[in-house]
């Protein structure tokens, strides 16, 4: 069985639990409820918020509405992307143009692996170098502490206890002071570095310098670089430099626009497990993300597919990267929390019939977006991963 099957045979658990014992606690008031349904179902984060309902279905509504625009979003993306290499490749679009969602992603992708391999395979002797700059996910630590504090049913925790934290290392935002840490410019801008250069160095090299002398780099240096960079400048130890980017890890003063580049850990005070999983949930599947500036150097005689290619894949990879690592993981574990969430929901849904049909409504769209997400993940990591074996 293909891991694709394996993930849609564990994901179906949520529904069938949901669908035990449906009448339990359900009195005759409620029959119209359910005969009226889930409000028409909205693929956000707002979705259920006004219901008068049990505050873990709320949650799980909220959550599922995020995961389902999130899954909404990849799948576009990740097919946008593949269209482009694969129309780039020449490929016969008639094998994906009458298709939909995740069947049209999965064709279209297959496609372009195809014409990827083909023009490389034509192109043999040509050797493709990439710098990748940037890309990042931020998670809202206002965000995630405003949704643990709807938890919080028998309001016991302070303000300070419901605040929001990252993990170590992975807190990041604006530093108007000194940054200890590494240290990200922002695409197409340069930052203070002393310590190694994701991309590309402009001062002194400690290593090997692609361009230019150890003294006098301008290009990537392998090794430390003690100048500019154009990409992540990982901090040497004990060093601290004014960031003029994103810094992550510590700053000497109060860190500007704070946001979570990891996962946020859970609040000091004890709050309802499904409802602050539910929370977890969503404030990862709304992280916000910024793909990376790709740029492909090609090293020899290359032919007109092959340049074309190349324009397509500094176009593409970047959205093939966010989708299969930069938040992948975080989505697919987005999908799993949810899934247990919809198993423990039995108390909650026998306190109303539109409490029970509203959280059969967010199981059903959270297991139908879990599907979309590991399709998505599995395809950008496939072609992506594809492509990044290619280039050097």
């Amino acid at each position: 069985m293909s891991q694709k099957n394996n993930w849609i045979r564990f994901a179906a658990a949520p529904a069938f639990v949901l669908g035990i014992g449906l009448t339990a606690g359900i009195g005759c008031s409620d029959v119209a409820d359910i005969a009226a349904g889930c409000d028409e179902f909205r693929a956000d984060a707002q979705w259920g918020a006004n219901l008068d309902i049990d505050f873990r279905v709320k949650s799980f509504m909220s959550a599922s509405g995020a995961l389902v625009t999130l899954a909404d979003q990849m799948i576009a993306d990740v097919t946008a992307a593949c269209e482009g290499i694969a129309k780039a490749t020449n490929r016969d679009d008639s094998k994906w143009s009458s298709l939909e969602g995740a069947k049209r992603l999965e064709a279209v992708c297959a496609e372009a692996q195809l014409g990827f391999d083909a023009v490389l395979e034509a192109n043999a002797n040509v050797e493709l170098v990439a710098l990748v700059e940037g890309g990042k996910c931020e998670a809202s630590l206002d965000a995630a502490a405003e949704c643990n504090a709807r938890c919080d049913v028998d309001a016991k925790c302070t303000p300070a206890q419901l605040e929001a934290k990252c993990e170590p290392g992975k807190l990041a935002g604006s530093c108007t002071a000194e940054c200890k840490g590494s240290c990200t410019a922002d695409v197409g801008a340069t930052v203070e570095c002393r310590g190694s250069c994701s991309a590309v160095c402009n001062g002194k090299c400690n290593g090997t310098c692609s361009s230019g002398d150890a003294n006098n780099c301008n290009g990537r240096c392998d090794g430390t670089c003690d100048g500019t960079c154009s990409g992540s400048c990982e901090l040497e130890a004990n060093a601290q430099v004014q960031c003029d980017g994103t810094c992550r890890g510590e700053c000497s003063v109060e860190f500007e626009a704070p946001h979570c580049e990891g996962k946020i850990t859970p609040p000091e005070c004890e709050l309802d497990a499904d409802c602050q999983a539910s929370c977890n949930a969503e404030i990862q599947a709304e992280a916000s993300c910024t793909p990376p500036k790709v740029t492909i150097e090609l090293k020899g005689g290359a032919s007109a597919e092959l340049e074309a290619l190349v324009v397509a894949l500094e176009e593409h990879l970047p959205k093939l990267i966010v989708t299969g690592i930069e938040r992948g993981q975080a989505a697919l574990d987005a999908g799993k929390v949810l899934i247990d969430v919809g198993a423990n929901l039995e108390g909650a849904i026998t306190s109303s019939g539109k409490a029970l049909v509203c959280a059969t409504t967010a199981a059903s769209a959270a297991l139908d977006a879990s599907v979309e997400v590991q399709v998505s993940v599995e395809a950008s990591a496939s072609i992506g991963g594809k492509a990044a074996g290619s280039v050097n």
